[in-house]
């Protein structure tokens, strides 16, 4: 039994090392980088309704902190106070390194005051004069990166799962087997007190009934940790392959939601 108990509590731990474990990071698809490309091209023309339709096609096929800053830079200077308000609070969400949140930041408050003048119809101070003229140094964009830190290994992380799932699955046909041997072992017993045999020829009969019910026990409880472990890391590691492209993308906009649906070719 305690053999069986050390067995699980091994595969346990691989399952926490699975969940953490890191891996190389993702390519990011050729069409996304070309996306992005053209999307800081026409932002550095000025053409920025052109350029937030280039980084959004960009973000449904590869979503990035770093889209989102340069969504987030082309609607502020197109003069989309809400919407630009609305993506650097998403890109402060990504927890980028400090000095990127501060300039995320710094133009977030100036978005809320564009907002609030708005929606009480007063004019613009001069620190809001770059909506209409931006000066060059605001036209900086981040440029589309695989990620720094990657998420763990997706599918060594469902073969692990299954792994452990297998194991638990094994572990309880286990504990049915000794269920089986200790239900025998009790007939056994019943049907030789009933004859009027001693004790003495029971009680080994009765021991070994006794200690397959044991066996049993510790083999499903065992089995049954190991089993939701087990589809537990599997549908974990799915989740993370699932994610890592979504053919359905959803941007949040200023009036409610953009739903985009995209093909790799």
């Amino acid at each position: 039994m305690r053999v069986a108990l050390v067995a699980f509590t091994g595969l346990l731990a691989m399952a926490s090392l699975a969940i953490g474990e890191p891996a190389t990071p993702e390519r990011i698809p050729d069409k996304a980088r070309k996306l992005a490309e053209r999307g800081r091209e026409l932002h550095g023309k000025g053409d920025y309704a052109l350029a937030i339709i280039a980084f959004k096609e960009a973000y449904v096929l590869a979503p990035s902190p770093g889209l989102l800053f340069n969504l987030a830079q082309a609607y502020r200077l197109q003069g989309n106070c809400d919407d630009a308000a609305l993506m650097y609070r998403r890109f402060i969400a990504t927890n980028p390194d400090p000095d990127a949140r501060a300039i995320a930041e710094a133009h977030l408050a100036t978005m809320d005051r564009c907002i609030a003048k708005r929606g009480l119809n007063l004019p613009m101070d001069e620190s809001m004069a770059y909506l209409k003229v931006p000066p060059p140094e605001d036209k900086t964009l981040a440029i589309l990166e695989s990620p720094k830190a990657a998420p763990p290994s997706r599918r060594l992380q469902k073969l692990i799962g299954l792994g452990i799932a297998g194991a638990g699955g094994i572990a309880l046909g286990t504990a049915g087997v000794f269920e089986y041997r200790a239900y025998q072992a009790q007939q056994d017993v019943e049907a030789r007190y009933a004859a009027g045999d001693k004790w003495k020829n029971i009680a080994p009969i009765a021991e070994r009934g006794e200690r397959s019910a044991s066996y049993a026990r510790a083999f499903a409880i065992g089995g049954g940790v190991a089993a939701i472990a087990g589809v537990t890391v599997y549908l974990l590691g799915q989740r993370a392959e699932r994610n890592a492209f979504v053919p359905v993308s959803v941007t949040p906009a200023k009036r409610g939601a953009e739903v985009s649906l995209a093909w790799q070719f």
